[in-house]
């Protein structure tokens, strides 16, 4: 998944193809997607074996939210920086890119089975948590997040064609980042704590908008200066 909205299916810095087989001529990506979707799996284990039944499923709610933070943030963040702290850190982020957005589907995955389970547990509970009306907003961010997952492979990036495939990555990367943010910031008042995702978010929009600026100074040929 380019979810940082780089140009075209294939990208620099590295490697090749979508599917990920090798990376800078060391590691097996998809190893770090393995390990991550592991330890998700893990955690919800845990989590329905240490609070059974409703109390465990509305934990793995809010932690799998968590956790698709910031994988998305470790992926919307990555070009920027490998720009502002070139390194050993940034290239690595940068080098997992698509990882980090397979293991957004791996954990929004979980998170969606885990309001199913929800609803079906506790449905006037439910209900009253999130209202159909409430539903339209983050259930299109749902789709952005399966269309990106399935189109970061080779074969179905070719098949979408660069055009649709980087108009799909773009649109859905910028949804997705207003739909964290909304999810966020609506609890802001009730729970303070829910202002540090939301400063999170601002500050990585903000950082990925000040990099861009500032190449594109650097693009421009130097003034001669008034005549």
């Amino acid at each position: 998944m380019n979810i940082s909205g780089r140009k075209g299916p294939r990208e620099a810095g590295g490697a090749r193809g979508h599917s990920g087989r090798l990376v800078g001529g060391r590691a097996r990506p998809w190893l770090v997607w393995l390990v991550g979707a592991i330890a998700l799996s893990v955690m919800a284990v845990s989590s329905l074996l240490w609070l059974p039944g409703m109390d465990g499923v509305r934990w793995l709610v809010r932690a799998t939210a968590r956790t698709s933070l910031v994988f998305f943030l470790l992926a919307y963040t990555a070009q920027a920086a490998v720009l502002t702290w070139p390194g050993a850190w940034s290239s690595w982020q940068r080098r997992y890119r698509r990882q980090w957005g397979w293991l957004l589907v791996t954990s929004h995955g979980l998170h969606a089975a885990a309001i199913v389970s929800l609803a079906v547990m506790a449905p006037v509970l439910f209900e009253t948590l999130s209202p159909p009306a409430q539903r339209i907003g983050p259930g299109l961010a749902y789709v952005f997040i399966a269309l990106m997952g399935l189109t970061s492979f080779d074969r179905t990036a070719a098949a979408l064609g660069k055009v649709w495939w980087a108009r799909l990555h773009t649109w859905g990367m910028h949804y997705i980042w207003l739909s964290f943010l909304v999810a966020n910031g609506k609890r802001v008042a009730a729970h303070p704590e829910y202002a540090l995702p939301v400063f999170l978010l601002l500050a990585a929009l903000l950082w990925r908008l000040w990099c861009q600026r500032s190449r594109a100074f650097k693009a421009e040929p130097a003034s001669a200066g008034p005549a």
